[in-house]
């Protein structure tokens, strides 16, 4: 199957200071954001990101992000420049989604050759490419209302799926 290969490579500074507060932590939802974006602005993809909380503004300091998309979570290190809040952060594994578009034509294939029926399959709109991830689709067939869960399987890191409807 082929896919389509997204590397993420942030290496934007931040300035992320928790001004005024009294314990030196950062701001961690400015970290958030700022990796949020910078998957939108460089990959077109939307995530939510998630840091831990509590963290010291500390030079060399290191922590690992994450951000989910519709199906998969990527992990994004982030390290403190310094100890007011610059931060750099991105990964060394490639950010690389799955073409979501080939597995719905692929079920709705499978769907027709073996029931004779036209369907339409959904599915998450952006997943991340990750062996062992599972992820669940739905067909619906034409000109009905019924829905058809399909349980869909990465069975290695290259893009390549099984599904099972249930």
């Amino acid at each position: 199957m082929k896919c389509s290969a997204v590397l993420l490579t942030l290496t934007s500074a931040l300035f992320a200071c928790s001004c005024g507060a009294s314990s030196k932590t950062l701001n961690t939802a400015k970290v958030e954001r700022a990796i949020a974006n910078s998957i939108v602005k460089e990959r077109g993809l939307d995530s939510t990101v998630g840091c831990p909380a509590g963290i010291p503004e500390q030079a060399g300091h290191v922590f690992v992000c994450a951000a989910r998309l519709d199906a998969g979570s990527y992990p994004v290190t982030v390290t403190e420049l310094n100890g007011d809040g610059k931060v750099r952060y991105g990964d060394a594994t490639p950010l690389v989604v799955l073409d979501v578009a080939k597995i719905e034509r692929s079920i709705e294939s499978s769907v027709f050759k073996q029931r004779r029926l036209r369907a339409t399959a959904s599915c998450p709109r952006e997943v991340l490419q990750q062996a062992g991830l599972e992820f669940r689709c739905i067909a619906v067939i034409d000109g009905a209302s019924q829905r058809y869960p399909f349980v869909v399987s990465e069975v290695d890191n290259v893009g390549h799926v099984r599904y099972l409807g249930t």
